[in-house]
């Protein structure tokens, strides 16, 4: 009898220590950065396990992923412009949305080289008649079970040859004298990082009944790419 108590109080004491030791883990960290109203951050970390940050003091190799949203580049802190190359080819994930501050509109040739889709101007936002997304990488794990509803404004860019392309919409601008669909989203590596592009303003899509689903499906393949750091 007392041999079976002190197994089942041991066992008891390896539980508690355990929950203990899980409970002073750092969660990982997406750092959010702009207007980025689209992301309800209890939702994501119910999701993925992630905490949701907005500060942008934090260092970059201490954030899982980072998401630039309708943000322009110049208005990021000085630390996060110079270090953001050699985030994401270190390891780390990045998702930048779209919007009139975004992409070529936001300034972000500096960075060209680490974006899923090529920049074409520097006023790249343009509203359009409504379209409906077509899905072009039907087992990308970002759409997984998402419909989407009719896109009404994109950042005009050109599809990038090496990206993954995953959802486009008729009617684009022209690259080498011909149309093209305008790419809506992509997915690229850059070095050991990766980058998910996404060529609207996802604030539009408040009326979408699966926004949180792709947002939280987009993060969480985001978060199990990144190489980068999990600690507060």
């Amino acid at each position: 009898m007392r041999t079976r108590l002190a197994t089942v109080v041991g066992a008891l004491l390896i539980l508690a220590w355990t929950s203990v030791a899980l409970a002073g883990q750092a969660s990982r960290v997406i750092l959010v950065l702009g207007d980025a109203s689209f992301i309800d951050a209890s939702s994501v970390q119910q999701a993925t396990g992630a905490e949701v940050s907005r500060d942008s003091s934090r260092p970059l190799k201490d954030t899982a992923v980072l998401v630039l949203a309708n943000i322009p580049f110049g208005a990021l802190p000085p630390s996060i412009q110079d270090e953001l190359p050699g985030y994401v080819q270190g390891g780390g994930a990045l998702l930048l949305t779209g919007g009139p501050q975004a992409f070529g509109s936001g300034g972000y040739q500096r960075v060209a080289d680490l974006l899923p889709f090529q920049l074409r101007s520097q006023s790249d936002w343009r509203n359009i008649p409504n379209r409906f997304p077509v899905v072009v990488s039907s087992g990308h794990p970002g759409i997984a079970g998402v419909t989407f509803i009719s896109v009404q404004a994109v950042n005009d860019m050109n599809p990038r040859p090496d990206a993954t392309e995953i959802l486009q919409t008729a009617g684009g601008g022209s690259a080498g004298g011909g149309m093209y669909p305008y790419p809506l989203m992509a997915d690229i590596g850059v070095g050991a990082g990766r980058v998910i592009g996404v060529a609207f303003d996802l604030n539009d899509f408040a009326g979408m009944r699966d926004r949180d689903r792709f947002v939280q499906n987009t993060l969480t393949y985001l978060l199990t790419a990144s190489r980068m750091g999990s600690a507060r």
